[in-house]
């Protein structure tokens, strides 16, 4: 689901010029440059704080490698800074094309292939890392101190 909805984002600025709609205020080009960059800071920040325990797929590591709960850096706040640093990205290059239909289809696509995958990944988690449901009592999914 998500690299459908990465293939739709990217063609829908292209697509967009077709769809009605007013356009966003002059600023919004630049607000989305902006967002982008500091989505990108806060993945390449995640990233960084997970270390050899990142991965672009659902797993766990065990043995030698095992895996422990990250609490650190953007972790501290919420249990999936990735994933937000990936939607502000996106969010930001929506806001780029200065179209409403553009944010609204590419905040709505990711939106919900992001919700599943972190309902799959918390899912995991909680069965195979040991202290994950206890760090999911004191931190929020996706946006500090709300959700």
């Amino acid at each position: 689901m998500l690299i459908a909805a990465y293939g739709l984002a990217i063609d829908a600025p292209l697509l967009a010029r077709w769809l009605p709609g007013r356009p966003l205020p002059p600023v919004a080009a630049p607000a989305g440059l902006v967002v982008e960059v500091t989505g990108l800071a806060w993945r390449a920040w995640s990233m960084r704080a997970l270390g050899r325990s990142y991965s672009r797929t659902l797993r766990v590591a065990e043995g030698d490698d095992r895996q422990d709960v990250v609490d650190a850096g953007p972790y501290r706040l919420i249990r999936h800074p990735g994933y937000l640093g990936s939607l502000l990205t996106w969010a930001g290059f929506a806001l780029t094309s200065s179209c409403t239909p553009v944010v609204t289809l590419i905040l709505g696509l990711l939106g919900a292939a992001y919700r599943q995958r972190i309902a799959a990944e918390e899912q995991l988690l909680r069965r195979e890392l040991p202290g994950y449901s206890a760090y999911c009592e004191r931190t929020k999914k996706l946006i500090p101190y709300v959700w």
